[in-house]
């Protein structure tokens, strides 16, 4: 568990942490494989606390580092897109800006980050790593 109280989740085929990141904003990072049945168990609530701890603590921005993300299910892609719009949801005046750093040579990604940019009209950043 980090200092804002959000547990890491760990299972054989996928990792996800939260910290602080050096420009003050917090850093999801996620590793491995999300091919889960229902990941909205795990994603729901962890991106839920994420949410409500960046606007608790005034973080500027959250970034979302997928690099390392071989896979992620259209269910877990839900779950990304629940946050987002949670994220839109707020007034601008709050709304704490949201990164997402891909990897160019994983391609989902790309495709995925495409329709989440069109969704979120522009208020997602995706970051080619």
């Amino acid at each position: 568990m980090n200092q804002l109280g959000i547990s890491p989740y760990n299972s054989d085929k996928t990792q996800i942490t939260v910290h602080e990141g050096p420009d003050g904003g917090l850093v999801v990072k996620f590793v491995g494989t999300i091919d889960h049945t229902n990941p909205g168990e795990f994603l729901d609530p962890l991106l839920d606390r994420v949410h409500t701890q960046a606007l608790e603590h005034q973080f500027r921005q959250v970034e979302a580092d997928i690099t390392e993300l071989e896979f992620l299910n259209s269910n877990g892609i839900k779950s990304v897109i629940k946050w987002v719009m949670r994220h839109m949801e707020l007034n601008e005046r709050i709304r704490y800006g949201l990164k997402v750093t891909y990897s160019r040579k994983i391609t989902w990604q790309q495709t995925c980050l495409k329709a989440i940019n069109h969704l979120a009209k522009g208020s997602v950043i995706a970051e080619a790593n």
